[in-house]
């Protein structure tokens, strides 16, 4: 019998509420969803390690028996079709959101048949960026209406800013 994957991928440097929030939801849409954590390997600017990023999402969906989280690295298409998957998963916030997407979605479908599922952001987590997170961390502003708690302490010390 064939499985139903979905795959979310991204770099997930901070993983966010909204992060979280898409994955929860696209779960409850497929048999198995694999969240795919990209390595950018010329990204040496992360503030998470990789392994920080897999443990934290893990922690945020251990109670998901149908999750299971990898890394990879080279293009999303190669990395679906090595998971046996066809379908992504990709959340918008907005319309600046879905322009970009609607161009990767069609990209990714002519380089390897992949189709594309965009999940909206709720209006709780639509406003959360990875940038936004940055540069909160780096003033020292509170974040734990951006990312789960257990990353706060760690952001605040890795990008210097004070609580």
């Amino acid at each position: 019998m064939t499985m139903f994957k979905g795959l979310y991928a991204g770099t997930f440097d901070p993983p966010t509420l909204g992060h979280i929030e898409i994955i929860k939801r696209a779960a409850a849409l497929f048999e198995i969803l694999i969240v795919g954590i990209g390595e950018n390997i010329e990204k040496r600017n992360s503030i998470l390690t990789l392994e920080e990023r897999i443990e934290a999402l893990k922690k945020e969906t251990a109670s998901f028996s149908n999750i299971e989280i990898f890394s990879f690295t080279g293009l999303v298409t190669d990395f679906a079709k090595s998971q046996g998957v066809s379908t992504l998963i990709r959340g918008l916030r907005s319309e600046g959101d879905m322009e970009y997407e609607m161009q990767m979605a069609n990209a990714n479908h002519k380089i390897g048949n992949i189709e594309t599922l965009f999940l909206m952001a709720r209006d709780s987590t639509s406003q959360i960026s990875s940038s936004l997170i940055r540069e909160l961390s780096s003033h020292g502003a509170p974040l734990k209406d951006y990312i789960p708690s257990h990353l706060e302490e760690i952001l605040h010390r890795r990008t210097k800013g004070t609580k």
